[in-house]
């Protein structure tokens, strides 16, 4: 019997629309690709299923919208990528510059009193190691624009270390200083970069609120500093870096403002502000609850002796607090003659309310409040697990830590609400040839003398009902603080009040009542 002898396989060779649609590729293939990668990109944009166009072949077609999207983002990844280069080799140039002796004519002074930030060869950071300290031993005293350029330098070479989040705020607030010192300013390139700033300041707030721990052992600690300037530790330096680069926005929107009378773009910056102010509170919140678990995962204290001591409770979260205090800074730096920081301080208060409404809520009704009515009635179901009740305890325990925060900001914010909601007959705005600002939370203004006004009183009680209950506030009879809406699209720390854990819930509520008021909740027919 013969045996069969295996026959070698035939190859299949592509055709000729085959090979002419690799050629079309190959010769398309950008300069610096891969062909395998670029057939990759090519394949991701591939979809199964009937073209909308109804293509000839109904099993696959490519989403030239998801494409030519892709095509995009890599184009704007690579402009960023230049845009950062670029403003690094400009800041070397400025820099050489003003070593050389070159003369700075900033169109724009920034004072600055708060102390320089300057780079410690011991430091580290929580994403990258630290540069090398610029030397300033032996140099003459610098007047007082060059020293505060330096003050400057030093504040963008400390966000560099916070990693992607401080890098754009670095290059937002170059790219903003270099707009304000131009003789021409160009209006939509300034609201673009103050947007940026704004955006790009919440996120550095919420980095150094997670990093506290590792901020705050750098530098020189000092325990018993009743303020920011007195604090050394690089925790302390990094809220004030931030305090100066809201200040930076102060600046860039009277700038923005003297150039162009429009308030379409100056509503782009006031939201954005205001979305800030969002994540600051966030930040708050998150970092309250990071010191309620940790404290609660330690296990109790051995008990030594019989006889009874009094159970270890722990009094506030440190970098709540102290988010607490940079935010109240914000609210002082506002000037009360200024119709754009009238804006701003309605969008924080707005923004404040809505958070410490929902925390009032809770401690009235013992629950925080649902989207339905139904959930709002049903009680809260018992726990049905240990680590349900540790989980409850965490959050009970954190919302506690983080009203005591709030309350410190809400003091200082109705302290200086007369400033800027009351009726004022005349509102003129201070706008000097060259514009100056103090980056100090030293002088802060802490409260107004004058008494808030029976009108703005009832407006902020009634934002605060309607953010409590979540009442809809788009009713045009109702005069009530709201988010800021664009209308285009484009000192000393405060010590936290001694209050027994226990009776948290019942200040808080008498603090919300003794600082907003209640009387139009008394009224029958005034709500």
């Amino acid at each position: 019997m013969a045996s069969s002898v295996p026959s070698s396989p035939i190859p299949i060779l592509p055709s000729q629309t085959q090979t002419a649609l690799a050629i079309a590729i190959v010769r398309s293939k950008p300069a610096g690709v891969q062909v395998r990668d670029y057939m990759l990109q090519l394949r991701a944009q591939v979809k199964r299923g009937r073209n909308p166009m109804e293509r000839e072949d109904p099993g696959h077609y490519i989403d030239l919208v998801a494409y030519w999207k892709n095509q995009c983002q890599q184009a704007q990844d690579e402009c960023d990528r230049l845009r950062t280069a670029n403003i690094k080799l400009e800041r070397s140039n400025h820099l050489l510059a003003s070593q050389a002796g070159t003369p700075l004519r900033p169109d724009i002074e920034v004072d600055i009193q708060a102390p320089a930030s300057k780079r410690r060869a011991a430091s580290t950071s929580p994403v990258r190691g630290p540069k090398k300290p610029r030397s300033t031993q032996n140099k003459p005293a610098r007047p007082p624009i060059a020293a505060a350029q330096d003050t400057i330098e030093n504040d963008l070479d400390f966000l560099e270390i916070l990693g992607a989040d401080g890098t754009r705020l670095t290059e937002a607030l170059y790219t903003t200083h270099s707009l304000c010192r131009a003789a021409e300013t160009d209006t939509n390139t300034l609201c673009s970069s103050l947007v940026q700033i704004a955006l790009s300041l919440g996120k550095v707030i919420r980095v150094i609120a997670q990093n506290h721990k590792q901020l705050a052992r750098q530098g020189r600690r000092t325990p018993e500093a009743s303020s920011l300037d007195a604090d050394k530790s690089d925790f302390a330096i990094a809220l004030n870096i931030c305090a100066r680069a809201f200040m930076s926005i102060l600046v860039g929107i009277s700038k923005l403002t003297e150039s162009d009378k429009d308030t379409r773009l100056t509503s782009l910056i006031i939201c954005e502000l205001a979305d800030m102010f969002k994540t600051a509170l966030q930040s708050i919140e998150t970092s309250a609850r990071h010191t309620a678990a940790d404290f609660l995962s330690q296990p109790p204290p051995p008990k030594r002796s019989k006889a009874k001591t009094a159970p270890v409770v722990v009094k506030e979260s440190v970098p709540a607090r102290a988010v607490a205090h940079l935010l109240i800074s914000f609210l002082g730096f506002l000037e009360r003659t200024d119709p754009v920081h009238q804006k701003i301080f309605d969008g924080f208060v707005f923004i404040l309310f809505e958070c410490i409404g929902k925390r009032l809520y809770y401690f009235t009704f013992g629950q925080n409040r649902s989207s339905s009515i139904e959930g709002n009635i049903l009680p809260i179901p018992e726990p049905n697990d240990a680590l349900e009740i540790k989980k409850r305890e965490t959050g009970a325990l954190a919302i506690r830590l983080e009203v005591k925060a709030l309350i410190l900001i809400l003091e200082r914010a109705m302290g200086l609400a007369p400033n800027h909601m009351n009726p004022q007959t005349a509102r003129t705005s201070h706008t000097p040839n060259r514009v100056t600002r103090t980056l100090s939370v030293k002088n802060l203004t802490t409260t107004s003398r004058a008494r808030l006004s029976p009108l703005a009183k009832d407006r902020l009680q009634r934002t605060l009902v309607a953010c409590m209950y979540g009442g809809k506030s788009d009713d045009e009879f109702l005069d009530v603080l709201t988010k800021p809406m664009p209308s285009m699209r484009l000192g000393s720390l405060q010590n936290v009040a001694k209050v027994d854990d226990k009776e948290v819930e019942s200040w808080y509520k008498e603090e919300i009542w003794r600082l907003v008021g209640w009387d139009i909740l008394a009224r029958e027919s005034g709500w």
